[in-house]
């Protein structure tokens, strides 16, 4: 059953609105979001799908009202989808030859003025791998050992959007490992490079020192990422994204780690939102566009647990976004992970900070399965090392993570 909100997204603002519930297509409690206005100062093309109307509806006649409207006016409807599990159906559609995307918002709030207005964003992988030699030193600083490794013999559903996996890779058995693409035919897909590599930091399988945290572990794997051409830039869409929120929710994962982050985003603040009142905590890399970076979403957004990374040393890393929005460092600077062809890469950036918190965060779930998200990040605050200023700080929030061993 679709759940009586309506969103609707084109470039520029972003405002929710919220109108009377039935009952949603999960057994939890409807989203409560509160009327908000977002204004950004300005529009980059880049961090856009050009000239694109995203729409997210979950009233069937509303949803005519916006297809009429939009035939009028010259746009062209270029798909849809219905998402269950987050009980809305989100549309896309092409601006008129002529019109820019601010023009297509003013339109569309003048007929729909308490709908919310956002673009298809484009978003990033947060990291880059080195090929030069550092000690390992990661699993140590967040307290992660046999014995904790022993806590994860119960079974748990980890979530995960990022690029595609080398399937073949020998850290990766496929028979805990689930995945499911969300690009569209025909386009070019991302190198597998990172989204292996968070993967093996998560389940990687071997009997050595350099196994994954979360060995016993099942992986559902959202591949989002593509590769754009001429420049290769590699990037996901809101489009996939929110379509990858709503199917880590069928598997009823307990955490969802991603190693992402992008502009604001109407469509995905609605779809994380819904995520985390279905009691699963998303992790997500606070990004690495430096100091004085723009603050990066989701990990910006309320509730969910931004992370920032460290080096051996605690230092933090040097692209780092720094912000109030920044909950939990971890170590994120030269990680070494098996490539599987040698004797492996080093990898720096707040993607590879992520996997250590969400293995933090999964298994405070396995102690507590009822603690919400909002309960989760607190016990996380607590229990972690405090760094650089006393309390939280826009460099290392809270401090360095540790991993519970009271499963």
């Amino acid at each position: 059953m679709i759940r009586s909100i309506t969103l609707l997204c084109l470039g520029g603002a972003l405002i929710f609105v919220r109108t009377s519930c039935a009952p949603g297509p999960t057994s939890s409690s409807p989203s409560t979001l509160s009327p908000n206005i977002i204004q950004q100062a300005g529009i980059d093309l880049e961090q856009l799908e050009p000239n694109e109307v995203c729409v997210i509806n979950t009233n069937l006649e509303e949803t005519q009202e916006v297809d009429k409207f939009a035939s009028a006016q010259g746009y062209i409807k270029k798909k849809r989808r219905i998402l269950e599990n987050l009980g809305v159906i989100m549309s896309i559609f092409q601006v008129p030859p002529g019109l820019t995307v601010n023009q297509g918002i003013a339109e569309f709030r003048q007929a729909f003025p308490t709908f919310p207005i956002d673009a298809n964003h484009r978003y990033h992988i947060q990291g880059i791998h080195h090929d030069f030699d550092i000690l390992r030193y990661g699993h140590l600083l967040v307290g992660w050992d046999k014995e904790a490794l022993r806590c994860t013999a119960t079974p748990l559903f980890i979530g995960m959007i990022d690029t595609g996996i080398e399937s073949t890779h020998p850290f990766l058995q496929p028979h805990n490992i689930h995945r499911q693409s969300f690009l569209q035919e025909n386009t070019v897909i991302a190198p597998t490079t990172h989204g292996t590599t968070v993967a093996i930091q998560l389940v990687g399988q071997s009997d050595s020192t350099t196994h994954g945290l979360l060995p016993h572990a099942v992986l559902f794997v959202a591949e989002t990422f593509r590769e754009r051409h001429p420049n290769q830039i590699i990037e996901a869409t809101t489009w996939g994204i929110v379509q990858a929120l709503d199917w880590l929710i069928s598997k009823k994962v307990h955490v969802i780690n991603m190693s992402l982050g992008g502009p604001n985003n109407a469509l995905l603040a609605f779809a994380v939102h819904y995520t985390l009142e279905q009691n699963i905590s998303i992790i997500a890399a606070a990004g690495n566009l430096g100091p004085d970076g723009q603050a990066v979403y989701p990990a910006a957004q309320e509730g969910v647990i931004a992370v920032t990374a460290l080096d051996a040393k605690l230092n933090p890393y040097l692209h780092a976004n720094r912000g109030n929005y920044i909950m939990l460092a971890a170590p994120g600077v030269d990680i070494w992970v098996p490539d599987g062809k040698g004797p492996g890469l080093f990898h720096s950036g707040t993607s590879f900070a992520t996997p250590f918190v969400t293995t933090a965060a999964a298994v405070l779930k396995l102690a507590h399965a009822q603690w919400t998200p909002a309960q989760i990040a607190k016990q996380l605050a607590k229990d972690a090392v405090d760094l650089g200023e006393a309390g939280k700080d826009h460099i290392f929030g809270w401090g360095l993570v540790q991993i519970s061993k009271h499963c």
